[in-house]
C-alpha cells in the first residue's frame, strides 16, 4: 500500500496546518475585567507567570 496515498488528505492538512487553526473572538468583556487595585495587590503577591506581556 502507498502511505503517502493513503493518507495524502491528512499530509495536506499538515501542510497548511496554520489554515485550519480554530479561531473564536475574544472572551473578555467589562464585566469580567480586573480593577487596577487588584492587579497592583496582584504584581505583589502572587505569581507574574500567569499575566501576559501586556
Amino acid at each position: 500500500m502507498n502511505w503517502s496515498v493513503f493518507f495524502s488528505e491528512y499530509i495536506k492538512i499538515w501542510e497548511n496546518q496554520y489554515d485550519h487553526i480554530p479561531t473564536r473572538e475574544p472572551i473578555i468583556v467589562l464585566e469580567l475585567a480586573c480593577g487596577l487595585n487588584y492587579m497592583s495587590w496582584f504584581r505583589i503577591h502572587d505569581k507574574l507567570y500567569l499575566l501576559s506581556e501586556e
